[in-house]
This record gives structure tokens, C-alpha cells and sequence, in this order.
């Protein structure tokens, strides 16, 4: 018997319910896939596989659960990136650990392993082929990491990056890869070459860099131009660390350092692939061309042109 004055108790709202009202929330908030993001920030929430979602859709939501969905809910329809919501989001062959403060890899940037796969080419048909690659920015280490899993064992990288925040989460997703053994990591400043090197917050100077001139040469630069950083979606200009966005007044000064020291990154004959901005592929044409061999500018799935690539020259 309930108490004087008590009313009916509320029915639970079921996983359907909680994703329609989700999907409404996010579209009104401006989110470009608020469909996809309501969907994964519920399986999230939940802890379930999303079989078991679609499965049972009109299963009732416990007040914890859809208390937990709603803190998510509310970050992401403030513009939290989803990956920082999520913590961790698929790149390629990898599996990677996002943190707010490192550059959140782009799944155009997939597109830059591709071609440096497609490049080597037959070379990967080879179990006892050996090689090395260097990432400038690394940011997570998604490119590298990427890149290792899908060459042989022989192959072996370095990756850099100027924060100590970035190249810590680098090396846990190099372990949580399996790679840890094949890629080293350092805190330093592609903008110079090599062994140019910061130093940490402790006072010690990272050691000495051996892996460049490199077999393979990668990069997702700073590229966009200064005056329009105010421009990009609320995820990008205020999550993504500014200095992993801002290429300079014409967003090409990274392209400019990277061809200055060209030479001491990659070998003669070796692969060349960078990431651009759709826009950029004439003046970073006119950078790259004279320093490499077979020059061409890839476009993503889009039909944008996205990934400058060829083979160093003599120059």
C-alpha cells in the first residue's frame, strides 16, 4: 500500500527513448552526426556492444546509467569532442587513447597511411624487409603506430613531438598496440632538424636522435592559417591545442621548415608524404616539387586534395 499522497512511479525510459531524445538534443546543438554520437555515447554509457543495443531497444534505463548518459550527453552538445567524451577512438589498423590537450587525429589523415603503403608497394610482400620511418608532430602517434602494424617487423620509427604531454600518450598507445619496441619517441621541434631537441620539464635533454635521414618521411602539419582558426567548429578551435593547428599567417610554415630540412629527415630516394589543407596543394606544389621526385598530391575521399607525396631527388 503507498503512502498517503504518493503517486505512481515513473516508468523507467527505455534505450530507444533515451537515443531519439539524444539525437534531437545534438542535432539542435549544432553536432554534424548527432545520430552516430548519440548512439556512441549510449553504448558508452551503458557498456554495452551495439548488437546488444539494437537488440534490446525498449530495455529499460536505470536511473545511474541514464544519469551518466546525461553528463555525456550535455559535454557533447556543448561541442567536447566525442573522442575526449570516449576516450579512445579506432585510426586504421590502431587502437588509440585520447586525452583533451593532444591533437585529435582526423579519419582524412587515414589517408596518409595509405599512401605511404601504396608507395612501398611491393615491398610489404617482403616478411624480411627492414626500413625506417619518421613522424614530425606526432600528436597520439596514430601515424606511426598506424604505419607499424602494417609493415613488417623490420621496420622500425621515430616520432617526435614538441609536448611532453603529446609524446607521453604517444608511448601508451605504442604499447597498448604492441609496437613500443619498434618506435621511439622524443620531445622535439620538427621545425629545426635533426638532432635539435628541448628539454623536459626536469632539466634533461632527450638524447640524441639517430633515426633521420629516413627511409620514409610523414607528416600532419599546422596548417591552417592564423585568421582562420577563429573559424573552425567549437571541437577544433577550443580542444585541439592551438599550436597543432596554426601553420602561420598563410598556414604554410611548417610546409617551409619541412622542405628547408628535407635533407636531413628522409634519404635520397625516400618517400615524402605530408597531410594539406584542400587549398594548399598549388603553393606546396611549388615548395616540394624541385625536392622531389615523382611529385603528385593525392585527394581524400572527398576528391579534396589532401596528401602531397613523392621521392626525395639529389637536392
Amino acid at each position: 500500500m503507498t503512502g498517503a499522497g504518493a503517486g505512481p512511479a515513473l516508468a523507467l525510459p527505455s534505450r530507444w527513448d533515451l537515443l531519439a531524445q539524444a539525437r534531437e538534443t545534438l542535432a539542435r546543438a549544432g553536432v554534424d552526426s548527432p545520430g552516430s554520437d548519440a548512439e556512441a555515447l549510449l553504448l558508452h554509457a551503458l557498456a554495452i556492444p551495439r548488437a546488444r543495443l539494437w537488440s534490446d531497444r525498449a530495455t529499460p534505463v536505470e536511473d545511474e546509467e541514464a544519469a551518466r548518459f546525461a553528463r555525456l550527453l550535455q559535454a557533447r552538445a556543448g561541442r567536447v569532442p566525442l573522442q575526449h567524451l570516449l576516450g579512445e577512438m579506432p585510426f586504421h589498423a590502431a587502437e588509440l587513447e585520447i586525452e583533451p590537450g593532444v591533437f585529435i587525429p582526423r579519419p582524412e589523415t587515414e589517408g596518409l597511411v595509405e599512401v605511404v603503403l601504396e608507395e612501398l608497394g611491393q615491398d610489404l610482400d617482403d616478411a624480411a624487409s627492414k626500413g625506417t620511418l619518421v613522424d614530425l608532430g606526432t600528436g597520439t602517434g596514430a601515424i606511426p603506430i598506424a604505419l607499424l602494424l602494417s609493415l613488417p617487423e623490420g621496420w622500425t620509427g621515430l616520432a617526435i613531438d614538441r609536448s611532453e604531454k603529446a609524446v607521453a600518450l604517444a608511448r601508451r598507445n605504442a604499447r597498448r598496440n604492441g609496437v613500443e619496441g619498434r618506435l621511439r619517441l622524443e620531445v622535439a621541434d620538427f621545425r629545426q632538424a635533426p638532432p635539435a631537441l628541448v628539454t623536459s620539464s626536469a632539466g634533461v635533454m632527450a638524447p640524441a636522435l639517430v633515426a633521420a635521414p629516413a627511409d620514409v618521411l610523414v607528416c600532419n602539419p599546422p596548417y591552417i592559417p592564423t585568421h582562420a582558426i577563429a573559424g573552425l567548429m567549437p571541437e577544433v578551435k577550443d580542444h585541439d591545442p592551438r599550436e597543432a593547428l596554426d601553420g602561420g599567417p598563410d598556414g604554410l610554415d611548417a610546409f617551409r621548415a619541412i622542405a628547408g630540412n628535407l635533407g636531413a629527415w628522409v634519404r635520397r630516394g625516400g618517400i615524402l608524404a605530408l597531410e594539406i589543407g584542400a587549398d594548399q596543394a598549388d603553393p606546396c606544389m611549388v615548395l616540394f616539387r624541385p625536392l622531389l621526385v615523382g611529385a603528385r598530391v593525392v585527394p581524400d575521399l572527398a576528391g579534396l586534395p589532401r596528401i602531397l607525396t613523392g621521392r626525395r631527388g639529389t637536392r
